[in-house]
């Protein structure tokens, strides 16, 4: 066999994290938590730019998306590119939706937002272990008028 050449139980492991991966994006635009408990392990870690820790358990992801949820009802996550290897996935999204909550102290705008997140995930026996979450916040504060765009005066 190559080096490069994948046995058909990795093409299976690979294939089979991707449809999780499905299923969490279904989990993500709906806030069902039946589907992310499904699909997320209890003892999950991951990293999100809201906390200087990491967050740990399957409520603390609550959290972070009752937030995402509360200050943009109406977030909405799309996959542009999902690459995958052994145990792990990364996606390349486009996350948009419509602050019309308080954000991270930051008041209601009104304002759509449009950015894109890189985030990578370890799954682990069909669910995800791990994720390490960037979006590009820089972009989002600039969107909603919090941060001035470059060059501007």
């Amino acid at each position: 066999m190559m080096k490069n050449e994948v046995t058909p139980e990795q093409a299976s492991v690979l294939e089979k994290n991707k449809l999780v991966m499905q299923q969490f994006i279904c989990f993500i635009n709906t806030g069902d938590r039946s589907v992310g408990e499904a699909i997320i392990a209890p003892e999950v870690i991951f990293y999100a730019p809201t906390s200087p820790e990491p967050l740990h358990g399957f409520e603390g992801y609550m959290d972070v998306l009752r937030m995402m949820r509360g200050a943009m009802p109406d977030v909405q996550w799309k996959a542009e590119e999902v690459i995958a290897e052994g145990d792990k996935v990364m996606i390349r999204f486009t996350m948009s939706g419509t602050q019309t909550q308080p954000f991270m102290g930051m008041p209601a705008t009104g304002k759509p937002v449009r950015v894109t997140a890189m985030n990578i995930y370890e799954l682990k026996d069909g669910k995800i272990i791990r994720e390490h979450g960037v979006p590009d916040l820089f972009s989002m504060l600039m969107q909603l008028g919090m941060l001035p765009a470059p060059g501007s005066k």
